[in-house]
């Protein structure tokens, strides 16, 4: 019996020390797991923020492209405008050329040769 008493504490001994180990071994997971939990809501919310941008400035560049898309439906209406304007406003010149004396006689006139120059190139 006397030999068994050193055994048996012994033996409990090694028992607590297991679970004390498992024990510290599993705090140390969850302080792991905690700061992984933690890292990965902080990656969260930088991936959130980022998409809320991301969503603002696709937001923007549509309605600049909606923007965009009147300004050239508008200059498209003014070119066809000019373009369905100018014959009748070459007639117009035609006819003042030649029902007009003055003008006649203005555009008959010689053009200066450094305006002529200015013309040409």
């Amino acid at each position: 019996m006397a030999r068994i008493r050193p055994i048996l504490a012994g033996s409990v001994l090694l028992a607590f020390l297991s679970v004390g180990g498992v024990a510290l071994w599993y705090r140390g997971e969850a302080i792991s797991a905690d700061a992984a939990a933690t890292k990965a809501k902080a990656e969260r919310d930088t991936a959130v923020q980022a998409n809320k941008e991301a969503v603002a400035t696709i937001d923007a560049l549509q309605e600049q492209s909606r923007l965009d898309s009147r300004l050239t439906a508008s200059l498209v209406e003014q070119m066809r405008q000019i373009n369905d304007g100018l014959p009748a406003q070459g007639q117009q010149l035609t006819d003042l050329e030649t029902q007009n004396t003055d003008v006649r006689a203005s555009l008959d006139t010689l053009v200066p040769a450094d305006l002529r120059r200015l013309y040409n190139h």
